[in-house]
């Protein structure tokens, strides 16, 4: 597969060695200069102002140039980067051995469980039981009258696990109602809640724990007060005491691989398969299992083929904007010719266009020999019946492709890495880039107060001049009469002294 992506050189153009020095040549361009002034008769400050205009057009014109080519190449180099790291995204699902061995875990029942892996999970067939859901406590009180029928005074003990908490029940909350809403505000962080149940016969108080797990049981005892809250009691260890119902008890999940049992206190089941997780949702009928499923995941890995080939077009298309020329216009992109881009392009020529070292008999070492080649603008397109024989038939090979030391994700993630990554190409290209920037605002900054100093030594300058020409007038003026007075023979209408 021939390189993929390219970028042509340009010219470049020199610039004077300091600012200020612009000979002023021609003032043809700037109008004619009239006189209007006092002493001279010139409009002086009209003068002024066309020579400085003259002095700083010149190097005002480089510094805006330099501007401007500055904050281009820092916007193109901001573009270059996003193509680059969605490349690089792309592969972090394609560059490690690891992506590639991936697993996909299948419950044929889907009424009993589903199942997710890790990437500790490996391929296998088992069969599954689940006996039983975990599950936790509930209790159930007789029915009353209403919510609001007194029950009586003391401390409820409620004890859910390793967690307890006491209730303190007094004459403003030993109404049913009230001493529901009492454990539920001691309970806060025991996932014990209580709520009143309403049926033809009455009101009942029931009492649920959200903990699953045979550890989990609930226990209610009570001391103090009138005794009246002995009807509300559940002690496993005192079963004679018994006021309220067990409707469900706190019991383990009872699952069974291949007939081999295991407990679990969650429905969310882990350890049982390496890498595997269970999710338990229903049980099965005794005596009967349903097939438990740990597959290569393929699916994963053309999907992450696919995503690389996309973000890898999107950079090739803009490095093309990037680096294009419009030979009717003249219109050049910001980095024609740019040194950065063509090391980068060539690079990541060398890692597309590469081989992997691989076993003799190897079906494919190359992108192309697996399915994946490049079209007449540099794009690459997978060709679905070359690449799907591929991921069926060579699966390891696909993986060897782009994976591990030698593979060509492996080569062109390093790559891409230098550019992108702090403290890399990129970010110094950038901070070159910033420093020109604050030269060109030092310079323009110097330029002005250079064209100030000027303005302020020709308008010194002129106005001296003119002060002189007034002088030189008034004086001249001043002989003119002298020698207007003076009588010489034949002088016209002059009177003879």
């Amino acid at each position: 597969m021939s390189s993929t992506i390219s970028s042509t050189p340009s010219t470049t153009s020199s610039s004077p060695s300091s600012i200020g020095q612009t000979a002023l040549t021609d003032l043809g361009g700037q109008g004619t200069i009239t006189s209007t002034g006092l002493g001279s008769g010139l409009d002086i400050n009209s003068i002024v102002q066309q020579l400085i205009a003259a002095e700083g057009a010149g190097p005002k014109k480089l510094l805006t140039a330099q501007q401007t080519g500055f904050q281009a190449k820092i916007s193109a180099y901001g573009k270059l980067q996003a193509g680059i790291s969605g490349v690089q995204a792309a592969l972090a699902s394609l560059s490690t051995p690891q992506q590639f061995e991936g697993t996909l875990a299948t419950v044929a029942d889907k009424t009993v469980a589903s199942a997710t892996t890790d990437s500790t999970a490996s391929a296998g067939n088992y069969t599954l039981a689940v006996t039983q859901l975990a599950t936790g406590a509930k209790l159930e009180s007789g029915h009353y009258a209403s919510s609001t029928t007194v029950i009586g005074t003391g401390t409820l003990n409620v004890s859910v696990g390793t967690k307890s908490f006491a209730v303190v029940i007094n004459s403003t909350n030993n109404t049913l109602s009230g001493i529901t809403s009492a454990i539920n505000a001691a309970a806060a962080g025991t996932g014990v809640t209580a709520t009143l149940v309403t049926a033809n016969d009455g009101v009942r108080l029931v009492l649920s724990g959200a903990t699953t797990g045979a550890a989990n049981a609930l226990t209610v005892t009570q001391s103090g007060g009138d005794g009246g809250l002995a009807g509300l009691v559940y002690d496993p260890a005192n079963p004679l005491t018994n006021r309220l119902t067990q409707l469900q008890g706190a019991q383990d999940a009872i699952v069974a691989i291949d007939g081999n049992s295991f407990n679990s206190a969650s429905n969310v089941v882990t350890g049982l398969i390496t890498g595997v997780v269970l999710n338990l949702t229903g049980t099965t009928a005794t005596g009967v299992t349903t097939p438990l499923t740990v597959a290569a995941d393929q699916s994963g890995a053309q999907t992450a083929v696919q995503t690389f080939i996309s973000s890898y077009n999107t950079l090739v298309q803009s490095v093309s904007a990037l680096s294009s020329y419009n030979a009717s216009t003249g219109a050049a992109g910001p980095l024609l010719g740019d040194s950065l881009l063509s090391d980068f392009v060539n690079q990541v020529n060398e890692a597309i266009d590469s081989s992997v070292k691989l076993p003799a008999g190897a079906p494919f070492n190359t992108l192309a020999g697996l399915g994946i080649v490049a079209n007449a603008d540099g794009t690459l397109t997978a060709n679905s019946t070359t690449i799907n024989a591929a991921f069926t038939n060579n699966f390891a090979a696909v993986a060897q492709v782009f994976s591990g030391t030698g593979g060509i994700g492996t080569k062109l993630s390093s790559i891409l890495t230098q550019y992108v990554q702090a403290g890399g190409v990129l970010a110094n290209a950038n901070t070159t880039l910033q420093a020109g920037l604050s030269n060109v605002a030092k310079e323009t900054t110097a330029l002005n107060q250079h064209l100030a100093t000027l303005q302020n030594t020709l308008l010194t300058q002129y106005n001296a001049m003119d002060l002189l020409v007034s002088q030189l007038k008034s004086t001249g003026t001043s002989l003119q009469a002298q020698l207007d007075s003076i009588y010489y023979p034949g002088k016209s209408s002059t009177a003879i002294p």
